[in-house]
């Protein structure tokens, strides 16, 4: 055996070690949650801390990606300017109980001058962008560790059009970091839809399911099969739903799934071919109506941008949700393999940034768990626990699940 094969043996027989020790504390921590905050859940989530913290470094940032499909025209570029212009709103602030902090400056300064111009917004052209935002609560100024949000804007022909030199490599990078979300919004332009019909919704799924058959084919992405990091759960998201007042979430996905359920079919098959765990994977089973604005059809232009549908629930669903899907693909694998193999797959397979954030869930695993049993319990007060305990991260995941809890989402989010 060569000095090379040795040296990758050990490198080897190190992370999987390390992987099994995390693994079971993670699993001692979900086995703990039924009393949150007592001794052992304080053990197990300084142990997690440490080894964590080994194997990541001391990465002061818990990110996550939103991956944000749509061809040109969907209202990509809309959405991000009003995601991040209505919630620097002091009266949003006050009734979300936290606030979004671009961490740019003058990225910040211009997303908030075209929500406040948005009829003359200009289309993203050659080039894409990336944006970083701190999601940090109301009041509370002095954290170690606070969530970020990374949204990725790019320009919607990507997706329909050829692309050559420069932009054909931007276009494969970007599509890289979008792939290595934890959920992906997958938009269908409301616009075409109501003009075009069924018809567009087919070609729709199908022009995706071409596109995702030519990434495939990236060197940098094969050379990654089977993936690991991948977006596991898929919204298909109505865009510029207000052009139809009256549809639901409900009503959208019925229409999607009669008319479009071949493809969307074809497409999950075409997903799981490439990744790890493929079970572990949704497409079809979550939908959600977003409008930035009131728009007029006729004269293609905004009315009012007060008008808003969905946009709000944007960053509670995209970190949230891949928590709470974790969660229960970790109780139904439970019975399936051993304890401790449990464990380090969900670790290390089943969503993207889990490692990142196994350090600073435990108190909202706990808490999830107890909202399953009990209804009435106060979120407010959970919040203020986790925040005079220093888990600020888990207090903005309790501020995301009080906006999720008083929001009318029966009509604008549907989910398994």
């Amino acid at each position: 055996m060569s000095d090379q094969e040795t040296t990758m043996q050990k490198v080897a027989g190190a992370m999987k070690s390390a992987g099994d020790k995390v693994g079971n504390a993670f699993h001692e921590g979900i086995d703990a949650v039924g009393s949150v905050g007592n001794a052992t859940a304080r053990k197990v989530r300084s142990v997690g801390n440490a080894i964590a913290r080994n194997i990541r470094g001391h990465r002061s940032q818990s990110e996550q990606h939103i991956a944000l499909f749509g061809e040109s025209g969907s209202g990509k570029t809309t959405l991000l300017t009003v995601f991040y212009g209505y919630q620097q709103d002091t009266k949003f602030q006050k009734e979300a109980g936290y606030r979004l902090l671009a961490d740019d400056t003058t990225q910040g300064q211009n997303l908030l001058h075209s929500f406040w111009n948005l009829s003359d917004l200009p289309a993203t052209r050659l080039t894409s962008r990336k944006f970083s935002f701190q999601i940090r609560l109301d009041g509370v100024s002095k954290v170690k560790e606070t969530a970020h949000l990374v949204w990725h804007d790019y320009p919607g022909g990507w997706w329909t059009e050829t692309r050559t030199g420069e932009e054909q490599e931007d276009k494969e990078k970007t599509f890289l970091a979008l792939l290595s979300s934890d959920v992906a919004l997958f938009l269908v332009d409301g616009a075409k839809l109501k003009e075009s019909g069924d018809k567009y919704l087919k070609c729709l799924f199908c022009n995706f399911r071409d596109e995702l058959c030519r990434l495939k084919e990236y060197p940098a992405l094969k050379a990654r099969f089977p993936l690991t990091h991948f977006p596991r759960i898929w919204l298909i998201c109505l865009s510029k739903s207000d052009l139809m007042p009256n549809l639901t979430a409900e009503d959208f996905r019925r229409r999607v799934i009669s008319v479009a359920n071949d493809e969307l079919q074809v497409l999950r098959r075409e997903i799981r071919e490439i990744i790890e765990e493929p079970e572990l994977f949704t497409l079809g089973e979550d939908y959600l109506l977003l409008s930035a604005a009131e728009y007029d059809e006729k004269n293609e232009t905004i009315t009012d941008i007060e008008k808003r549908r969905g946009v709000d629930l944007i960053a509670p669903i995209a970190i949230t949700v891949p928590i709470k899907r974790s969660l229960d693909w970790a109780k139904a694998k439970r019975s399936e393999i051993s304890k401790t193999a449990t464990a380090v797959e969900i670790v290390r397979k089943l969503t993207t940034g889990r490692l990142k954030w196994l350090p600073f869930v435990g108190y909202y695993f706990g808490l999830l768990d107890q909202m399953a049993k009990d209804k009435s319990i106060n979120l407010s007060k959970k919040k203020e626990e986790a925040i005079k305990k220093g888990c600020f991260i888990d207090a903005v995941l309790i501020a995301f699940e009080q906006k999720l809890s008083a929001y009318d989402i029966e009509k604008t989010y549907l989910h398994r």
